[in-house]
């Protein structure tokens, strides 16, 4: 993923923007409808400004509420927001959201955000099939999986060189579905190493 440490860059008018709209605040949001909690964690730098999901432990009304929350807080440091919450986008101003793609891109928002049809945030952004990997991207994935499972299951119960075990096991370990990885990984304690 092409995550920085800041989410994305704004411009000095986006930051005029966000500063108009949100008393004062810079606010940032980051849509990711292709990702989960546990693969994004592991790459946004946590701040206490950060809300990662937040719509994993707020109530609905909490969620209706959050910008108003941040806006009416007293920090004047940057709040960062990487959410798939329509309500939290919908409080947006499209200048201030990005969206990450399936394949890891922060892209520009393709369209207004800030009380828009709740359609069109759904269809333009949560389902857009241009953030989305394309049919024969997944099919080399589909591919590329099937020849680590091919392998690992042909070297269970045999001996393989150090080298050749951490290379395979370098392989699973970058399996993003963990069901996929955890077969894996109980193919590769079948594995001898020498």
């Amino acid at each position: 993923m092409k995550i920085t440490d800041n989410l994305f860059d704004l411009t000095q008018d986006q930051i005029a923007s966000s500063k108009m709209m949100y008393s004062g605040k810079v606010v940032k949001c980051l849509v990711a409808p292709y990702h989960t909690f546990a693969q994004l964690e592991k790459v946004v730098k946590y701040t206490k400004n950060t809300y990662l999901f937040p719509e994993r432990e707020l109530s609905v009304s909490q969620i209706r509420g959050l910008i108003s929350m941040i806006a009416a807080n007293q920090s004047n440091e940057e709040f960062r927001i990487i959410t798939t919450n329509q309500n939290v986008i919908l409080d947006m101003i499209d200048s201030c959201v990005r969206v990450l793609t399936e394949e890891g891109d922060v892209v520009d928002c393709p369209c207004k955000t800030f009380a828009a049809n709740i359609h069109d945030i759904r269809y333009y952004i949560l389902e857009n099939e241009a953030h989305q990997i394309s049919t024969s991207q997944k099919q080399q994935s589909k591919d590329a999986i099937n020849l680590i499972i091919q392998e690992c299951q042909a070297n269970a119960h045999k001996k393989m060189l150090k080298a050749d075990y951490d290379i395979l096991a370098s392989k699973v370990e970058s399996i993003g579905e963990d069901v996929i990885r955890g077969i894996l990984e109980g193919h590769l304690q079948d594995i001898e190493v020498i």
